[in-house]
């Protein structure tokens, strides 16, 4: 059916016959001569549909819809200087199409276009109605290659390291997890159930006992709880047991197994050893179990120097049991506005939406002087001012936004804007960037908090 794929083809082609499959991404009629996007799972290349090679295909050509599915053959050719698509791998070439074949015509309207990248004005329902159309879209379709090419590296380090893939049972018995299960009866035994597994965890380590030592499965797990972002009643996930190792083995094996990932699928090197924090550390700095740490704004703890001032909200706070924390936003005086962070405000209302009441906030000045609204100032003697500044590390021109109340909601308050201010004034950058992934072990978690 076809001698290459769309977008495997390069200058190096000029001259040859080929033959392409796929679809049509779109179509241009130009004073005589329609250009044909042809795509298919390896990329798009332009097809050149010139009259004069026949009169037929070219009535074929003129009457194409999007997404209609063709057979072309042609001859490579190189585009015109001026002809030149750099945005395209196959952009230095063209085929001028001799015969067009239909092999799927579209006869009617599509739900949604598929060649526009706009999925943000599609409704989600919509796409997943008509899920074949969605999935020809390049961002749904490289993100199952994405899935694909992960999946093919960590088996191959896993075996490299004396793993064996086993496969283990679906219907199985309840088990306590940390979910409600999926329940299946059963037509054999009568008034008898199968659960559907939470995980392998029972199996690999009957696998563990029975002497197998290494063991992994891209295991389909299934958990009955309510949908939030980052859970769903189906999940996959790449599942691992071995025996005779201690903690300080299984991290490096787990770091040697990511960094494989990336440098495979992505090609970047991530730099070993990994950092660590213990649970308390990352808590007390970063407010959060699973910190960002590609920037500062730190949290602070700043309950002492605060647990004695007039400010109540600040002292009540520390005297009820709570803390006081801070951030430090550098840049922070002329990027976030006092009407921000007061009510109504976006970073008001991250906060809000974290617990909190509200967010208290000073502004350091030129020689260290700092601008408030409200009685912080007033109630910090030079020398906790002092004290603060050095804590924080403010500069001139630095925010410090402050939370007051039980520890919890202080964390979870100032690590939610933290992380919003730090998209908001861009100190996150770009997924694929050598220096966006910040990986780190958190170690020594409470057994109870």
């Amino acid at each position: 059916m076809r001698s290459h794929g769309c977008g495997d083809l390069r200058q190096s082609a000029t001259g040859q016959a080929v033959q392409l499959c796929g679809w049509v991404d779109r179509s241009r009629d130009h004073g005589g001569v329609i250009f044909i996007d042809l795509r298919d799972r390896s990329g798009t290349v332009q097809i050149t549909v010139d009259p004069d090679n026949g009169a037929e295909m070219f009535a074929v050509a003129e009457h194409l819809r999007n997404e209609t599915v063709i057979q072309v053959e042609g001859k490579v050719r190189e585009r015109p200087a001026d002809a030149i698509n750099d945005k395209l791998s196959t952009g230095q070439i063209e085929v001028l199409a001799s015969s067009i074949r239909v092999l799927n015509s579209v006869k009617g309207n599509l739900p949604f276009a598929v060649s526009v990248h706009d999925e943000e004005n599609t409704r989600e329902e919509l796409r997943l109605r008509h899920r074949y159309l969605d999935l020809r879209r390049e961002r749904m379709n490289s993100n199952l290659r994405l899935r694909a090419q992960t999946i093919q590296a960590a088996r191959r380090f896993l075996e490299e390291q004396g793993f064996i893939e086993v496969e283990t049972p679906v219907l199985t018995r309840s088990t306590p997890e940390g979910a409600r299960d999926y329940i299946l009866p059963s037509r054999v035994c009568g008034g008898e159930w199968f659960a559907l597994p939470q995980s392998p965890q029972l199996f690999k380590q009957l696998l563990m006992v029975g002497g197998i030592e290494r063991y992994y499965q891209v295991a389909r797990c299934f958990r009955d709880e309510d949908l939030r972002a980052d859970r769903q009643p189906e999940f996959t996930q790449l599942d691992m047991e071995m025996s005779f190792m201690d903690q300080e083995q299984i991290l490096e094996l787990n770091e040697s197994l990511i960094a494989a990932i990336w440098k495979s699928v992505k090609g970047i090197e991530l730099p070993r050893p990994f950092p660590r924090l213990t649970w308390h550390e990352a808590m007390e700095r970063y407010g959060t179990d699973r910190p960002d740490t590609r920037y500062g704004m730190e949290l602070v703890n700043v309950s002492d120097l605060v647990a004695d001032m007039g400010f109540k909200v600040f002292s009540g706070a520390v005297a009820s049991g709570g803390s006081v924390k801070c951030i430090a936003v550098p840049g922070g005086n002329d990027a976030v506005s006092n009407v921000r962070i007061k009510p109504g405000g976006d970073v008001f209302s991250e906060a809000q939406k974290a617990g909190a009441g509200g967010l208290a906030f000073i502004r350091v000045r030129e020689g260290g002087e700092i601008d408030t609204i409200g009685a912080i100032k007033d109630n910090l003697s030079d020398e906790k001012k002092a004290e603060l500044l050095k804590r924080t590390g403010a500069e001139p021109g630095t925010l410090i936004l402050f939370g007051a109340g039980d520890t919890a909601t202080v964390n979870k308050a100032l690590d939610r804007v933290r992380q919003y201010l730090a998209r908001e004034l861009g100190m996150v950058k770009a997924d694929g960037e050598n220096d966006s992934w910040n990986f780190l072990w958190v170690v020594d978690f409470p057994m109870f908090e």
